[in-house]
């Protein structure tokens, strides 16, 4: 007996054999696997005889939406064969007394509907024959509990099949009923090959946390008449079975990422094919640049920054079957812009975008990010592979990526016959240490989607094997890119709600800070620490009393929650601009890793400033303009100016953090003065001025903060978040306009409405009166000639 492993002939299939994951605690999880995918009418004429075989599975539950295999879920269990024209020539391209056999997993049991048969299914899982799972009335059986060593499941494949042997259907060396295989008139026919599938459906039955192993199906045939058994063994894909959904992507951002390949996203470069292949190798796969000549074939991959083989960027060029008529047709809009001569989507990558269109082609020598196009072929096979190592223990990371269905005619019909239409549809698994978590779904034409899920680690995991698996059958269609991959933390969904917000005087404030975290996964980041920043916030590090420990979190209202108190101190003048913050981790050695703990962005600043006394003088007028040498060119004019020393001038880039651009004496004029001062510092983008206005005590006070732009925009240069009684911000408006504000409830509902009038330059803004709002989250938004800002932003209790 021969024994044939699945794989392409023509290179060494890489299978590993998958291993039950360690210190992994993962969310829900689907799948499925890989026949054939080739594009357009290519020829096998130059493709080895036995292109490949494999089996899977697809979870019907969720075969458009992708997820998680759930107890309930519905899987249809496939095997296919795939035999290229030129395969067993010597014997009339016959395969002998074909075969196949498998069993039902366990943690599944067999279906009984009427339309729950054994299958033969063409390449998009259409059904091409059905038997019953009865004995003895056509080509197939099931027998719930065969002898030992043998399969439940037997189907007699051929020409002519009939009924096995009424006792010895499950043994793989009995040929009873089985028949021959004339490969390029049985169909499915796949580009004068033969393609056979096999399919039956099962229902999930263990329990959240099993582990369901597929039982190595058996194809068996024979390559001359009454010769040895040639056998094809499939892979034993081990499957997760999850609990209740729950949601699959980070819902506050990722940090950290952990994927090779320049963070996930291949780089970008002047030249449409990346210099370099990928740092992983695809088993079974060639990696072929495309140009004019040589273009990404079926069984093959390229990265690349556009995907049209002549470097063109006409997104709407034409396709197939429309590529010859009406005439003539404009050179830029020929088909054979696009790959196969009028095929593939003609796109550019998907970094720095966050939807569905992406980035469009990148015209010839100019810099464009790369993706890596796959152009599937017979094999399941990997599309990315890494060892992650430095992962934090007992930390929930997110494991995703952007993908695109690239072919939207690449489908063929039974016969082969060219159909135009997307045909087979993508379809990836996303898989830890072997174990099969999440799958896409079916990726179909429109455009980038994201997908994958959220797991955690063990409290002593830090590294894991993670991988992508092609897993869609192919054979027209099933053509795809794949970019912006990401494995990075996800840390807790956390409203920070500190207290008080400090402005006080220099003779001493009492200062009683405490914060309320809340976040929605576990308990279990209730380790924490508080930090203080004397730099604006640039770096972190202990306070005067160092400050951390461990609480039990109650849960409040959906949400886990505790509160943390920082021991009370007086501050003072010198304390001002000091921000408190506070970071959370699941174990007192994560506090201390920046890859591990987590903070929401949010701290409280302490304001004190000098307040014995007033300054006397009035700023009638502050304004300014930006000069040829993209220098400020400044001008004041004030009146009773009485016992002042002088004015300093205060610059910023970002209107929170001001420093000395330069300085004039007071005049002392009880009558109207003008001051003029040019700042030697080039304006690059923009920036914020103001004047601070010291007397003869060293008292001072400031005048209005103007804002210099050559490009001014409407943007939110600041607004107080989380906030109590009021709402302030800091507005920034290129012209003196009417701006409208509304604040929102978290559903799009209008709470209030108010309009303005605002100057050029940077406006402070105070809405109070909020005081009976209801604690929970809102959305602002300042309105302004059409362009509109908006931010989510939290009301205390």
């Amino acid at each position: 007996m021969e024994s044939v492993l699945p794989g392409r002939s023509r290179s060494k299939s890489s299978t590993m054999k998958p291993s039950k994951p360690h210190g992994f605690s993962m969310l829900p999880c689907l799948v499925i696997l890989a026949v054939c995918c080739i594009t357009g009418n290519q020829a096998l004429a130059q493709r080895n005889p036995l292109l490949g075989a494999g089996n899977s599975y697809v979870n019907i539950s969720k075969r458009t939406t992708g997820g998680f295999v759930q107890v309930g879920d519905t899987l249809e269990i496939r095997s296919n064969y795939f035999f290229g024209g030129n395969y067993n020539i010597a014997n009339a391209r016959t395969l002998f007394s074909v075969r196949y056999y498998d069993s039902v997993p366990k943690h599944t049991t067999m279906l009984t509907g009427t339309n729950d048969s054994l299958r033969l299914i063409t390449n998009e899982g259409l059904t091409f024959r059905r038997y019953t799972r009865a004995g003895g009335d056509d080509a197939a059986t099931f027998n719930v509990s065969p002898p030992a060593g043998r399969y439940q499941i037997r189907i007699n494949i051929g020409s002519t099949p009939t009924a096995p042997h009424a006792t010895d259907y499950g043994l793989i060396t009995n040929t009873t009923g089985s028949s021959n295989v004339v490969i390029g008139t049985y169909r499915p026919v796949i580009f004068g090959g033969t393609l056979i599938m096999t399919a039956f459906r099962v229902r999930v039955t263990g329990n959240a946390g099993d582990t369901i192993v597929l039982a190595a199906p058996r194809f068996v045939y024979r390559r001359t008449s009454g010769g040895a058994d040639t056998v094809i063994t499939g892979t034993r894909y081990q499957i997760l079975i999850n609990g209740a959904e729950a949601s699959t992507l980070c819902p506050n951002g990722l940090g950290n990422n952990l994927a090779a390949e320049n963070g996930g996203t291949f780089d970008s470069g002047t030249v449409q094919n990346r210099p370099s292949g990928p740092a992983f190798p695809i088993p079974s796969y060639d990696y072929k640049p495309l140009s004019r000549t040589t273009q990404t074939s079926d069984g093959s991959y390229a990265i690349v920054n556009n995907l049209s083989p002549n470097a063109r960027t006409n997104f709407n060029a034409r396709m197939q079957p429309n590529c010859t008529a009406p005439t003539p047709i404009p050179v830029n809009d020929s088909c054979g812009h696009r790959m196969h001569g009028g095929f593939w989507d003609i796109i550019g990558d998907h970094t720095g975008t966050n939807n569905a269109i992406g980035n469009m082609a990148t015209p010839a020598g100019t810099r464009g990010g790369y993706m890596l196009v796959v152009n599937a072929d017979v094999v399941t096979s990997e599309a990315y592979r890494q060892t992650v190592t430095d992962l934090c223990p007992d930390t929930y990371y997110e494991f995703s990526a952007w993908l695109r269905n690239v072919c939207r005619r690449c489908g063929i019909d039974s016969t082969s016959t060219q159909r135009f239409n997307p045909g087979v549809l993508p379809n990836l698994t996303f898989s830890i240490n072997g174990i099969d978590i999440y799958s896409t779904g079916q990726l179909d034409t429109i455009g980038w989607q994201k997908k994958g899920f959220i797991f955690k680690t063990g409290p002593s995991v830090t590294n894991a094997v993670i991988s992508i698996r092609n897993n869609a059958p192919g054979g027209g269609g099933n053509d795809w890119a794949i970019d912006d991959i990401a494995i990075g933390t996800c840390g807790p969904s956390m409203l920070m709600n500190y207290r008080p917000f400090l402005l006080g005087c220099n003779n001493g404030v009492l200062v009683q800070l405490a914060d309320t975290i809340r976040y929605t996964y576990n308990p279990n980041y209730a380790w924490y620490r508080w930090e203080r920043s004397t730099d604006g916030g640039a770096t972190w590090g202990p306070p005067p009393t160092p400050t951390e420990g461990q609480v039990t979190p109650q849960l409040v209202n959906g949400m886990w929650q505790y509160v943390t108190e920082y021991p009370p101190f007086l501050a003072y003048a010198a304390d001002s601009g000091h921000r408190y913050r506070v970071v959370v981790a699941t174990s007192a050695a994560n506090l201390y890793s920046s890859s591990c703990s987590f903070t929401d962005g949010n701290d409280v600043y302490l304001r004190l400033i000098h307040c014995p006394g007033v300054v006397d003088a009035t700023v009638l007028q502050f304004t300014g303009n930006i000069n040829r040498n993209d220098r400020a060119q400044l001008a004041w004019y004030t009146k009773e100016e009485q016992f002042l020393t002088a004015y300093e001038i205060e610059s910023s880039v970002d209107g929170r953090h001001f420093r000395r651009a330069g300085r004039l004496a007071a005049r002392n004029n009880v009558q109207m003065s003008e001051y003029l001062f040019e700042d030697p510092i080039p304006i690059q983008r923009s920036r914020f001025y103001r004047l601070k206005i010291i007397n003869n005590s060293g008292q001072y006070k400031y005048s209005p903060v103007i804002v210099l732009s050559r490009n001014m925009a409407f943007e939110l240069a600041s607004v107080i978040n989380p906030f109590n009684h009021q709402i302030q911000a800091e507005l920034v408006v290129p012209k003196d306009a009417q701006v409208d504000m509304r604040l929102l409830d978290s559903y799009g509902n209008l709470i209030t409405r108010e309009t303005r009038r605002m100057h050029a330059g940077l406006n402070q803004l105070t809405y109070p009166g909020l005081h009976r709002l209801a604690a929970g989250m809102y959305i602002i938004q300042f309105e302004q000639d059409g362009l509109r800002i908006q931010r989510r932003i939290v009301k205390l209790p």
